[in-house]
């Protein structure tokens, strides 16, 4: 009994510090999400969505993120009547603005600009085309381009069902747990360096 019951006791301590592993993780994950969310203006629920396909298509989120930022300075410079901008667009048949003049909605088009650069046959000129939409980096959304826009929103709905994307509200939470662990973490290193001033 004594055997058992020490087994027991181990199998919850265990148990409690995966726990609370996991809840670091989700904190960790959380802020990542609300800050980036929050630098590049990409809703949490597409941004969590984006996270989850770029690890399936290999391609960094810092990569597809900073991708979208330089394709809205491309849209706003064919807008402003850039040449080079304009004849890009217009080489993958894609309209940037809307009826009335405005630019249409950046994440709209920027699919589009993904879906048009697969179907270039010629990989130089595919690639040319993407370095002054996408910018410098548009050489590693290839495996992206390859695979389109529809599996993009294929992995996107994945997501969903497979429980990855996150409510606002778990973010929300999440976000303050890990305020506090830094909180925690920051204290223990002033103390740590209280108790060394003090040795010293």
């Amino acid at each position: 009994m004594a055997a058992a019951m020490t087994a027991v006791g181990a199998a919850i301590i265990s148990a409690t510090k995966k726990l609370v592993e996991f809840s670091k993780e989700g904190a960790a994950y959380a802020d990542e999400v609300l800050t980036t969310s929050q630098v590049t203006g990409i809703a949490t629920d597409k941004l969590q969505e984006y996270m989850y396909a770029a690890e399936l298509v290999d391609v960094s989120v810092d990569t597809l993120t900073g991708s979208m930022a330089k394709q809205i300075k491309s849209m706003k410079s064919a807008q402003d009547g850039s040449k080079t901008m304009v004849e890009a667009y217009e080489k993958l048949g894609i309209e940037i603005m809307n009826a009335d003049g405005t630019l249409r909605d950046s994440d709209e088009v920027y699919w589009e600009v993904i879906q048009a650069l697969g179907n270039v046959a010629n990989e130089t000129e595919r690639d040319a085309l993407a370095m002054t939409i996408l910018g410098k980096s548009a050489q590693s959304l290839n495996p992206l381009i390859d695979a389109g826009a529809d599996k993009l929103e294929e992995l996107g709905k994945q997501a969903h069902d497979a429980g990855y994307v996150i409510s606002d509200e778990m973010l929300s939470s999440y976000g303050a747990l890990d305020d506090q662990l830094q909180l925690l973490n920051n204290g223990t290193k002033a103390l740590k360096n209280a108790l060394g001033t003090i040795l010293l």
